[in-house]
């Protein structure tokens, strides 16, 4: 997730989880707090919000609690610090961290594709990355993770970034603005932040990473001491994401009007009818990220160890750390096969019948 969200705060609202694990049964359930890197809620964890409503994660005894953070550096911190079990962020602050003492891996790879890439209007003379030497590309600030992906992409075309070629944008409403002035004549943001853009109307070409594109940078981090000391319920917290993926993609309807219920400020349209057009775009787009074709394609969380250590290396050569740490040190597929063991036929059902 990146750190900067000054717009995304006003298409999300605070609100109150009480109907997430309002039951008799709450007292017999093991709290299991997941710290998000977002400060507030945010499409991306849709997921979490479904299985909290959907009642999955309960069907392995974990009361979910989200909280929000500044950022996924910091929600990577607290995860590490003991103050949250597990931590749903983008990878680069586990990375980052290593060498500063953070202890922990990412054990649920999340999403399918790399979040990172360059985006100019669909209008734009812009067709090849190649066109855009000489050209100015709007980052949300210059700490953004998506900064290192975006010069690589750029390298990968015979393009060498100098100085100016990276300026800084905001996101939202304030990238449109520099992109529509001129200011910019591309952006290199971050899917949540395109996907926002899509539903207000926006079109856009993408470029993407050449070898990396479909390698998900997303994942939960829990520190080495909480996989060592709560092993079940990770994988329960893990096997209930899946399950509410699943549900996801069988009927977005439905995952809409639970984003609503966290977030009724997402809710955009006069009638019904009319902020589910506005909305379930987003949704699908979001769905598909998280779409690794669960049986009998692949495995849900499954982490490709070869390229995220190709992604390391990157980070490595556009200075973001000084040495690359062993992947092993960085990642375990030690809870995968748990993870994957639901049916996941009933959980398509659940919620082709949802009435929700």
């Amino acid at each position: 997730m990146n750190p900067s969200w000054g717009t995304i705060g006003r298409l999300a609202t605070v609100a109150s989880l009480a109907w997430a694990m309002a039951a008799p049964a709450a007292a017999q359930l093991k709290k299991f707090a997941v710290q998000g890197g977002a400060p507030v809620p945010y499409v991306a964890f849709a997921p979490i919000y479904i299985g909290q409503q959907a009642g999955f994660f309960k069907e392995d005894g974990l009361d979910v609690e989200i909280r929000y953070s500044s950022g996924a550096p910091q929600a990577t911190q607290l995860a590490a610090a003991g103050q949250a079990d597990a931590a749903m962020i983008t990878v680069e602050p586990s990375i980052n961290g290593y060498e500063k003492g953070i202890r922990g891996k990412i054990f649920f790879a999340t999403n399918n594709q790399l979040i990172y890439y360059i985006a100019v209007p669909e209008g734009s003379p812009i067709q090849r990355i190649e066109d855009l030497k000489g050209k100015k590309i709007g980052v949300s600030n210059f700490g953004s993770a998506a900064v290192p992906v975006v010069r690589a992409i750029l390298r990968a075309a015979g393009i060498e970034p100098g100085p100016d070629t990276l300026v800084p944008v905001g996101v939202m409403d304030q990238a449109m603005a520099a992109l529509q002035s001129n200011n910019v004549q591309a952006l290199g943001l971050f899917d949540g932040i395109y996907f926002g853009l899509e539903r207000a109307g926006y079109k856009f070409r993408y470029f993407k990473h050449p070898t990396l594109a479909t390698l998900g940078n997303g994942g939960m981090f829990a520190s080495d001491k909480a996989i060592a000391a709560r092993r079940d319920d990770i994988c329960g917290f893990g096997r209930g994401f899946a399950k509410s993926v699943v549900f996801m993609l069988t009927n977005p309807e439905a995952a809409t009007r639970m984003w609503w219920n966290v977030s009724p400020a997402a809710r955009r349209g006069a009638t019904d009818a009319e902020a589910m057009k506005n909305g379930l775009p987003e949704i699908i787009s979001t769905a598909r990220t998280y779409d690794l074709g669960f049986p009998p394609q692949k495995r849900y969380g499954v982490i490709d160890q070869v390229r995220f250590k190709s992604y390391v290396d990157l980070l490595k050569q556009e200075g973001v750390i000084a040495s690359a740490p062993a992947v092993g040190e960085l990642v375990t597929d030690s809870f995968i096969d748990c993870i994957n063991q639901f049916d996941a036929e009933q959980v398509r059902k659940v919620a082709r019948d949802w009435k929700g």
